[in-house]
């Protein structure tokens, strides 16, 4: 399956992709195995800076997992790095035991903080940004486990400030460990839309104030990318349809 591309300029440093694999219930068993064996974690494939493995949330930011859902996050040396793998026998596995997948490639915009000790997403020459260019953004935290219960007392008003803020296309709580380990991937309409969310909602607000008083997190990261292009669909549509008018 070919990936589309959003935008006509080719994009010359390091890339990062985001992927959701949806699994059918028979294949379960087989997803939790790839799961357990931790295979794109710990052996990254070729060309990759950095994979990991997640679990999503059960309707969204639940605690508690949907095991028919996944996702894979990457950092790649370049584009032709990533599509290697996307289009190679590698990757062929996990797409023939799914419903639907789906790919989005992007390059890196701004990213600060660390994920396991590094920063992946970091690069010496950050891509440009129209006003009119979709979004996507990652968070992603350690929790420390004496802090879990008040962090995860205040999680459903993190997810209302976030569900009906506008501009919102897409938003999913990830993480290599549902409880203490947790990534929220979220896609934007535009930059306004983001800074609309980030500065004006009173919801995310209080919500970045209490992070920093009860000091919620061991190791935290914030990354914002430009989609490039995607590949397939989840529920049946292409999350980033309306952007291909623009630039193809």
């Amino acid at each position: 399956m070919a990936f589309r591309f959003l935008r006509k300029d080719h994009f010359a440093g390091p890339v990062a992709t985001y992927t959701l694999l949806h699994f059918p219930l028979r294949h379960i068993r087989w997803a939790l195995a790839r799961m357990g064996e931790r295979r794109l974690t710990l052996t990254p494939p070729p060309g990759a800076i950095f994979s990991r493995m997640l679990g999503c949330g059960l309707h969204g930011f639940s605690p508690l997992p949907d095991l028919r859902l996944y996702a894979l996050v990457a950092s790649w040396e370049s584009t032709e790095a990533a599509l290697h793998f996307f289009n190679s026998g590698y990757f062929a596995p996990y797409t023939a035991h799914t419903t639907e997948h789906y790919t989005v490639l992007m390059a890196p915009l701004q990213s600060h903080g660390q994920w396991d000790g590094v920063n992946p997403f970091t690069t010496s020459a950050p891509t440009v940004a129209s006003p009119e260019d979709p979004l996507l953004v990652l968070t992603r935290a350690t929790i420390h486990t004496r802090k879990l219960l008040d962090f995860w007392r205040h999680v459903p008003q993190a997810r209302a400030g976030l569900q009906d803020s506008p501009g919102l296309l897409y938003a999913q709580g990830i993480g290599e460990n549902p409880f203490t380990q947790q990534a929220t991937v979220s896609i934007w309409k535009n930059s306004d839309s983001v800074k609309q969310f980030a500065y004006q909602r009173t919801a995310h607000k209080d919500i970045v104030r209490l992070t920093r008083e009860r000091n919620w997190y061991r190791e935290e990261l914030f990354a914002r990318f430009v989609p490039l292009a995607t590949q397939g669909t989840m529920e049946g549509k292409d999350m980033l349809e309306e952007y291909f008018e623009i630039y193809t």
